[in-house]
């Protein structure tokens, strides 16, 4: 069996007969397979290598059409594979102490290990400053050939990471909230299907008067967060008031603070982590102020955390750990000549918890 790194977008079936026109016919690749089986590109690759990840059903249906199709590893791309170092290189430009305590990051790694465990790949890790390090660290490992691409996170605007590995000429995948034609690869979540899990639990509540304490404005994964959490909410008649944040606990204490010993304090607080939703459930405490009775309080990201906590707080399954898979396998598909580049993330769910009830009127 090959490799996912051969399984991509440089696979394809025999030409077959000429057309009428004398044109060969369409070549078959993984995502023609994705395609007619309405199926994702991560899941036509893990039933093609015989990998964990979908069931046996759905394995089944992909070899099937497979052979139906006369579909096989073109030899160009099982060569570009032999060739590569097998390795995946992620450089993530954030203060090491909050990368320790934050779950989101701990369970995309641990989601991209299990993916190369499999494929019997390798990780190139470095966490680096927030001042431009990561710049330096992406351009040594590009020109040493150390990785075969990266993986990024944390977009920004204009984002200097792009346009200088396409300088570089080496593949990336970056794990997104939004869409532009790029030429990069993206793993796609689009904030929208979370807001409106968020919004419809809390409306179901009674909430209309809701705080939001998010992540740096700087990323674009936040202001996309943001702008579709108050259009949404103005549809419900739900006021929203935006509090930026660095997902750092005592950011998530001092906002929460604020916002419940000031005027008019909100009936339901959304945090933009799980650290900071640790933060604000404890404050409230401390403060007397009973979770869910007077203040309801939900995260943006689930983990450990927030299912250890008393009361347990409600949050959004990320399918950190699936997202991190699928943005490796993405990776290898890209670097072996994937054309179809946008991938969209697997939905995530609503994890309702103690810390959210009717609100307080």
């Amino acid at each position: 069996m090959t490799t996912p790194g051969s399984l991509a977008g440089g696979e394809t079936a025999d030409d077959g007969p000429a057309s009428s026109g004398g044109r060969r016919s369409h070549r078959v690749t993984i995502s023609d397979l994705a395609r007619l089986l309405q199926i994702s590109k991560a899941s036509v690759s893990y039933a093609l290598n015989g990998r964990a990840g979908v069931s046996e059903e759905t394995r089944q249906r992909v070899l099937a059409l497979a052979d139906e199709l006369g579909f096989h590893p073109n030899s160009a791309a099982v060569a570009l594979s032999a060739s590569r170092t097998r390795t995946i290189g992620i450089v993530i430009a954030r203060d090491p102490a909050l990368i320790s305590t934050e779950a989101f990051y701990m369970r995309t790694l641990v989601g991209i290990e299990q993916y190369l465990n499999e494929v019997d790949s390798s990780l190139l890790l470095r966490l680096t400053g927030e001042h431009g390090e990561d710049l330096a660290v992406l351009r040594r490992w590009s020109r040493q050939g150390r990785v075969d691409g990266f993986i990024l996170f944390d977009e920004h605007d204009d984002d200097p990471r792009i346009p200088l590995l396409q300088d570089l000429g080496v593949p990336c995948v970056v794990v997104s909230s939004n869409a532009p034609n790029d030429q990069a690869g993206r793993l796609i979540s689009s904030p929208e299907e979370t807001v409106t899990l968020l919004l419809d639990h809390l409306a179901g509540l009674g909430h209309r008067d809701i705080a939001h304490i998010s992540g740096p404005f700087t990323f674009v994964h936040e202001q996309l967060r943001v702008r579709m959490l108050h259009e949404h909410a103005e549809r419900r008649g739900i006021r929203v008031r935006h509090i930026e944040g660095s997902y750092r606990y005592d950011d998530g204490a001092e906002q929460t603070r604020l916002l419940l010993t000031g005027p008019n304090p909100p009936t339901a607080i959304v945090l933009g982590n799980d650290l900071m939703a640790v933060a604000s459930l404890r404050v409230a405490m401390d403060l007397g102020t009973a979770v869910p009775g007077e203040v309801s309080i939900l995260a943006w990201d689930d983990s450990p955390l927030c299912e250890l906590a008393r009361p347990g707080i409600t949050a959004i399954d990320q399918k950190t750990m699936e997202r991190g898979r699928a943005a490796a396998d993405l990776l290898f598909r890209v670097a072996a000549g994937e054309t179809d580049l946008h991938e969209e993330a697997p939905a995530g769910e609503l994890r309702v918890r103690e810390s959210t009830g009717p609100a307080n009127s």
